[in-house]
């Protein structure tokens, strides 16, 4: 048992960079998408409480055994709430994301076979009737979200009960894309693929559509402006400002966390967020907004320090600034010992 335990934290392990790296020919053939669809029954024939305790067996491992991605983590928490939390906590919720994060695989895997009285057991949704408010001006709604818990259940959710949904996703390999779009698509969500998205988005939300957008993740130059994010430099997207200025989209914050029961979740719909205009110049105020979106984002993870994705490379603007547009109001974050361009 044990065995099979640490050959799959070795998978996961390859996963997760796989995931984050956007690539990863290792796992592009027909033979893994058929070991994922057999995994994935056998998964969900198992109980839940069984496939959850299986998920939380293997981020044990992860974290003591395959400590891939430990040490960022823990570096990446201590910047952004070393003055908030101790370093025991801080440990304590890095070890808690990491069986957290193998209990979103084991829900990932399980979705395909999900009813939708039992998805309704298991993800509570409350205030939706924000989204419905907003659909009724027709233009669409922005739906804008984070890497806490397990996003992908949540939107998986919302479209199994209806709900015309679209997400943005970043590009992964042949594989592990098939497999997780296919889980994605099958419940309803149109997918989105990065690449070409602008005219994409307007359309669906010209169509009164919902376009979910992760705003937590670093991105390239060219799709990304410099905000502060927990008092550093950090690559945001502003499409979630843009899109809602140049469409008149409404823009709803909407936050999933995991209940202390197993495999139980709790997506709470924020009221919508008001765009606010404080300068002639549209650049300035998309920022400006881009800026008031993670401070709600750093508030649900303050809230849920365990649940964010803390070994993603958040900070690579702060700790590589050369190159980058930072404006005048942020420039003070860049470190000294930094080589400006």
């Amino acid at each position: 048992m044990i065995t099979v335990c640490s050959s799959l934290a070795f998978k996961m392990n390859d996963a997760l960079r796989f995931y984050n790296a956007g690539g990863g020919a290792e796992l592009q053939n027909k033979g893994t998408i058929d070991m994922l669809n057999v995994f994935s029954r056998f998964v969900a024939f198992l109980p839940l409480s069984w496939a959850m305790a299986f998920g939380r067996f293997i981020g044990w491992i992860w974290y003591h055994l395959v400590p891939f991605r430990r040490g960022l983590a823990m570096r990446n928490i201590n910047r952004a709430l070393g003055k908030e939390m101790s370093r025991k906590e801080q440990k304590k919720a890095i070890r808690e994301l990491f069986s957290n994060f193998c209990m979103y695989i084991m829900e990932i895997l399980r979705i395909p076979h999900m009813t939708l009285e039992e998805n309704k057991k298991l993800v509570q949704i409350d205030n939706w009737e924000h989204v419905d408010a907003a659909l009724e001006r027709g233009k669409g709604v922005i739906l804008v979200a984070t890497h806490l818990d397990n996003v992908d259940i949540g939107g998986c959710s919302m479209a199994m009960r209806g709900a015309p949904i679209a997400v943005v996703v970043k590009e992964m390999g042949k594989t592990a894309e098939q497999f997780i779009s296919s889980v994605r698509e099958n419940t309803g969500v149109t997918i989105v693929s990065r690449k070409g998205t602008k005219n994409v988005i307007k359309e669906l939300l010209a169509e009164n559509k919902i376009v979910t957008l992760v705003i937590d993740q670093h991105l390239a130059k060219h799709r990304s402006i410099v905000c502060d994010f927990f008092g550093e430099l950090a690559a945001t997207t502003p499409a979630p400002a843009r899109f809602a200025f140049e469409t008149g989209a409404t823009i709803i914050p909407a936050v999933i966390s995991r209940k202390a029961k197993p495999g139980y979740h709790h997506v709470k719909v924020s009221p919508p967020f008001e765009l606010e205009t404080p300068y002639d110049d549209v650049d300035l105020n998309i920022r400006h907004n881009t800026e008031r979106l993670n401070r709600i984002a750093e508030g649900w993870i303050r809230e849920n320090p365990n649940q964010w994705w803390w070994f993603h490379k958040r900070w690579k603007v702060q700790d590589s600034p050369d190159g980058w547009d930072i404006p005048d109001s942020l420039r003070d974050r860049i470190p000294v010992n930094a080589n400006e361009s």
